[in-house]
């Protein structure tokens, strides 16, 4: 197989398509896991908005400690048999960064997804673990877990819990 074609080992499951990616392509995700470093000490949130033309709005919001942040993209639907969205930055410090990622799972009805991403100038690629709320329940954990492959769910953890992360 084509090296587009694996995923650790796994082969790569199906794009989401139709309603069900569009309705995890909108509002607000919380990083519930990661393997991504950069949120060791930070809560993140995500929320998508739809666009004109498939695109999607893209603000990820962060807190460490008594300190916020925001990055904004927009999120421009790709035809890829791996990816289904390009990030680019619209702000000058990140207008030039750009990355590919797509959901891997979801369910709507219990609130959790999981997404995978390429790696920027800035990031190495990964996985993240999203729920609706900002503290999941130990069975949406388990539910998104069950849909990352084993080598990676060793990797993930848990990152401070939003509203409630103090500096370090």
């Amino acid at each position: 197989m084509d090296s587009a074609q694996v995923w650790h080992g796994m082969a790569v499951l199906d794009l989401m398509v139709g309603e069900d990616l569009r309705a995890l392509a909108q509002g607000t995700w919380y990083i519930a896991m990661t393997n991504l470093p950069l949120w060791r000490k930070r809560s993140g949130a995500i929320t998508y908005a739809p666009l004109p033309g498939g695109a999607l709005s893209d603000v990820v919001t962060w807190q460490s400690g008594q300190r916020e942040g925001t990055v904004v993209g927009i999120d421009q639907p790709i035809d890829d048999k791996r990816w289904q969205w390009e990030w680019r930055g619209v702000e000058p410090t990140t207008f030039f960064v750009k990355s590919r990622w797509r959901f891997i799972a979801g369910d709507l009805r219990h609130g959790w997804a999981v997404t995978e991403f390429e790696k920027t100038l800035f990031t190495p690629a990964g996985i993240d673990v999203y729920c609706r709320r900002p503290q999941p329940s130990h069975a949406q954990l388990r539910e998104a877990l069950s849909a990352v492959p084993k080598d990676l769910a060793q990797e993930l953890f848990v990152p401070p819990t939003w509203g409630q992360n103090t500096l370090r």
